[in-house]
């Protein structure tokens, strides 16, 4: 891997050079016009490049850059200070890769580099995704686009006054989603985790948010089992295409639930995933108009494990349909979602899995704290556990008491 750093400022060229040098080959260019005859002469795989230089600007050296067909597949980023939001607009629309801010932090600049890179030999395979065809230009900035189109804190906590989010990717973009809306008196919340991680899951993901959007907030549709029916479809017709039996293959465990604000029912769909629900003072729980007990409790507090269906969203299966639980629900009950990438992260003495056990048991031992501390407990047990143990999926995990 081969890497030109181009920067009029001989610290910042030794400070690159001397995170670089152990990973990759370096070289370097004082000024755009001296870096463009050496690129001209022998094409790097990655430019890394100030903007503000004599001569040649970063500017006029990328846009000389991308415009040559020979040279316009060369990975480029812009390492500057000057981080205007027109600059990078400017930077983005002339052709750059992504950008990193001065002062440089070592670890964004590793990962950069390796996401830029595996995006690069993921190239073909990227574009068998047509659905993707008007962003395609922006799927290299996939991180951006999809921090972007979660839901931001404010906007989730004005649905979910009462709530916590615990969202860790195991890359910098994953397979994990969570999304919410509200019509009228109707609450909506979808939980996803897309096969796999990184690079692929994040862009099932992202298409899978986007239907999403527009199954609820364009087609006003919020019933769990006509959400989840609506999205397999659109799956099938985006994904179904595809010759790739890497595409075709992918499938999506999910949670769909509806809230309904004025009976306190909530209408629930899982495909590969279940919810658990917290209650206060009472053993039994209605679920489509029968009584279940729960599976735990611990001073005063009863745990229901609510299944899904054993489905998942296949994009190659037709086989099994999903079922729709309406459960009553009381005040102050807490309802978590999850991804199985909690129970599955590997840890502890033994190197075992979290388990499901030990989620439960950590959720019933937080009961009486607020959400908030609910959050810090298990992001500190999961810290814990994990240890020295690399984070082996994407996590979500999300606590909500309705009313």
């Amino acid at each position: 891997m081969n890497i030109l750093i181009v920067d009029d400022e001989p610290i910042n060229v030794l400070l690159l050079e001397s995170l670089l040098k152990s990973k990759y080959e370096t070289a370097s260019a004082e000024n755009g016009l001296d870096a463009y005859n050496k690129i001209i002469e022998s094409p790097p795989d990655i430019v890394l490049l100030d903007i503000l230089m004599p001569y040649m600007d970063g500017f006029e050296t990328l846009e000389k850059i991308k415009t040559n067909k020979n040279l316009a597949n060369i990975i480029v980023i812009m390492i500057t200070a000057k981080v205007e939001k027109d600059d990078v607009k400017k930077a983005m629309l002339l052709g750059a890769d992504d950008y990193i801010k001065k002062p440089i932090d070592a670890t964004e600049l590793y990962t950069k580099i390796d996401i830029h890179t595996r995006l690069k030999n993921s190239q073909d395979r990227i574009m068998e995704y047509q659905v993707y065809a008007n962003i395609h230009e922006s799927m290299i900035s996939a991180q951006r686009i999809q921090q972007s189109l979660l839901p931001d804190k404010q906007h989730f906590s004005r649905i979910f006054p009462n709530s916590f989010i615990l969202f860790k990717p195991r890359d910098m973009i994953g397979g994990d989603l969570y999304f919410v809306s509200q019509k009228l008196n109707k609450k909506f919340i979808s939980v996803c985790d897309s096969t796999g991680h990184g690079v692929p899951a994040a862009m099932i993901s992202i298409l899978v948010y986007m239907e999403l959007s527009w199954i609820v907030n364009k087609s006003n549709i919020t019933e769990p089992l006509q959400v989840a029916n609506n999205l397999k479809a659109e799956l099938l017709s985006h994904l179904g295409q595809s010759s790739d039996t890497y595409a075709s293959s992918n499938g999506l465990d999910a949670i769909f639930c509806e809230f309904d604000e004025q009976n306190h029912i909530l209408k629930f769909v899982g495909a590969g995933r279940p919810i658990v629900i917290l209650r206060k003072g009472v053993n039994s729980i209605e679920i489509n108009g029968q009584q279940v007990n729960s599976i735990m409790n611990k001073n005063d507090y009863f745990l229901f494990y609510i299944r899904g269906d054993f489905i998942t969203l296949d994009l190659e299966s037709v086989l099994g349909t999903l079922s729709n639980h309406e459960i009553q629900l009381l005040k102050d009950d807490v309802v978590y979602f999850f991804s199985d990438g909690i129970t599955d992260q590997f840890g502890g003495a033994e190197e075992k899995k979290f388990s499901k056990k030990k989620l439960m048991e950590l959720l019933m031992e937080s009961q009486g704290k607020s959400l908030k501390s609910q959050k810090l407990i298990l992001y500190k047990e999961l810290d814990k556990w994990t240890q020295n143990h690399e984070q082996t999926d994407d996590i979500v995990v999300i606590g909500i008491q309705f009313f």
